[in-house]
């Protein structure tokens, strides 16, 4: 039987060239977050960069290092710090309580359950649970010892991981250098290899950035939000400086899964110690269901208005995009379905230009 060679030859081709694509995925796949929020970071400052570079006399390369050194300095060092001082922070709670479990306590957590404010609220929810077979005593206690052990594990987790972190900003660091020096020649000849028309190209490009936008500004006015909210709290519930704690619940609203918990849930411990368990079970009920909840619907919201996407996009883009990629995938999820609508629709004008054509 005869070989048909052009397609022996086209089949090894598009073989090879998978391979190459596979082999890529797995040396980039480790990178691929610190290359989103590098891309992320880069894309919404380079209009900054380029005014840099058209008012200023400067080259490319110093250019490139101011504009990085500014975000590293508005940006990357308060981050920094801020993680560093929760590790610090959890390490050393860590050291406590293994300190007072080596030798024999436990925490007063008992004694914080039975003091005179607790027991009447508690005396009050006895009767529903007691219909129910629940013991509240064998219940609360470890459940409260559990949701601490969890913080605190997850608070060594990022100490552990800090200087693995650390390396990650400096790669963040370094891309974004490039990108500033050298991303409009990469991207010039990436559409160069690319063979799509020249108005689809705008139309990826102007997506993208929109979309960037939109997840950045959504996120951060979101974290603003849910400060302001939780200094509100703090300020109803009597505890001091609530300016300064709704600032500091601003910042750690960006951290991921436990957020301004880090805040809160201590307000609300010294609230308990100090005998005021109703502002302690206000606080805590605002700042769980409001304060922590609250990004959950209003962030969407936001990206969705700037975006211009469907507000249902936008949900399922950032919550699966954060269960493919972790924390990146805030980012990556929105980007790839708005991507996606963009092929959609392009593919359905080139049916209706193809069924024009073929009817004339």
């Amino acid at each position: 039987m005869a070989i048909d060679r052009p397609l022996f030859s086209t089949l090894l081709v598009y073989s090879f060239t998978l391979l190459l694509l596979y082999l890529l995925y797995s040396v980039i796949s480790p990178f691929l977050g610190v290359l989103v929020w590098a891309g992320a970071i880069g894309v919404i400052t380079l209009p900054l960069h380029k005014k840099i570079l058209s008012n200023c006399n400067f080259s490319d390369i110093t250019a490139a290092f101011l504009i990085t050194a500014g975000v590293v300095t508005a940006v990357i060092i308060p981050l920094v710090g801020l993680i560093f001082s929760l590790s610090r922070e959890a390490a050393l709670a860590y050291q406590y309580l293994d300190s007072r479990a080596a030798s024999g306590s436990v925490l007063e957590l008992a004694d914080l359950l039975n003091t005179p404010s607790v027991i009447i609220i508690m005396e009050k929810i006895r009767p529903f649970t007691s219909s129910l077979n629940i013991d509240l005593d064998a219940v609360l206690l470890p459940t409260v010892k559990k949701g601490i052990a969890a913080m605190l594990n997850y608070s060594t987790g990022i100490l552990k991981d800090f200087f693995g972190l650390l390396f990650k900003l400096i790669l963040i660091i370094i891309t974004l250098f490039f990108i500033y020096k050298d991303g409009s020649l990469f991207l010039e000849r990436f559409w160069s290899v690319i063979i799509i028309r020249e108005g689809l190209k705008k139309t990826i490009l102007d997506t993208i950035r929109r979309v960037l936008y939109a997840v950045m500004y959504g996120i951060v006015l979101t974290s603003v939000i849910q400060g302001i909210l939780g200094g509100l709290g703090f300020w109803v519930a009597g505890l001091p400086a609530p300016i300064l704690f709704g600032a500091l619940m601003t910042v750690c609203a960006l951290i991921p899964i436990i957020g301004t918990a880090v805040i809160w849930i201590p307000g609300a411990i010294y609230l308990l110690v100090q005998g005021d368990t109703i502002y302690a079970l206000l606080l805590v009920a605002w700042c769980a269901v409001v304060v922590s909840s609250i990004d959950n619907i209003i962030r969407p919201l936001f990206i969705s208005g700037v975006a211009k996407l469907h507000i249902l996009i936008v949900v399922f883009g950032v919550l699966g995009g954060v269960l493919a990629f972790g924390i990146t995938g805030v980012v990556a999820g929105p980007v790839i379905l708005a991507l996606f609508i963009v092929f959609f629709q392009e593919s359905r004008v080139d049916g209706k230009l193809k069924g024009v054509d073929s009817t004339d």
